[in-house]
């Protein structure tokens, strides 16, 4: 079950074939979608029910897919992506903007290991503008990964411009603060002179398009 608001998130979702159970708007509101239920509710409970500061007069509960690992890695292979893998990333924010970098580009997957916020968490489904829906997300551990080409990210990995990242069976990106939770052959992206690290979300939107530009 997902918590999903604003007009915008809500109208991707369904569009990514998300259930909306339950539409609720606020007073005034003009909206419609398709859902098993609607509600109309006053600016004061409204406020009380949302979660963000300045709530858009829209929210809805649906239920969302969730794969299983190998269907995740079944469907990163399908499309000749690696999987994208998300290793202890704990920011909500960062994780729903890599799911929409991921859809952007076009990965077609996504799976998350422990320590990692939830993709379908009610922030990240925000951050990733409804996108997270278009991806097969799986939640998944090392044990799934075993026997792979994985790839990790991280200070003190070869260039980017010399690791074949395209193909790889799993990219893994760990969080800023502890890097990748495992030993792995790394990627590093360069760094001006005084620059330690890239926020986690812009370097996946870096891997990201260079996977897609050398698959292309």
């Amino acid at each position: 079950m997902v918590l999903l608001e604003g007009p915008r998130v809500v109208r991707q979702a369904q569009a990514a074939g998300v259930h909306l159970e339950l539409l609720v708007l606020r007073e005034g509101e003009r909206f419609e979608v398709e859902a098993e239920r609607v509600e109309t509710v006053t600016k004061e409970l409204f406020r009380t029910l949302s979660q963000t500061e300045t709530p858009q007069g829209v929210l809805a509960v649906g239920r969302a897919a969730l794969a299983t690992p190998a269907e995740a890695l079944e469907t990163a292979r399908a499309a000749g992506w690696p999987l994208v893998v998300l290793d202890g990333v704990q920011d909500p924010g960062n994780v729903g903007t890599i799911a929409r970098t991921a859809a952007a580009a076009g990965a077609p997957a996504l799976a998350v290991l422990p320590g990692t916020a939830d993709p379908h968490g009610a922030k990240a489904v925000r951050a990733s503008a409804g996108h997270v829906f278009y991806l097969a997300v799986a939640r998944a551990s090392w044990a799934d990964l075993e026997g792979l080409q994985v790839l990790g990210t991280g200070a003190g990995g070869r260039p980017l411009d010399e690791v074949a990242v395209e193909k790889a069976e799993a990219l893994v990106l760990g969080s800023e603060t502890h890097g990748v939770s495992r030993p792995l052959e790394s990627v590093a992206l360069p760094m001006a002179a005084g620059v330690e690290s890239l926020n986690v979300a812009a370097a996946a939107a870096v891997l990201l398009y260079e996977v897609r530009r050398r698959l292309r």
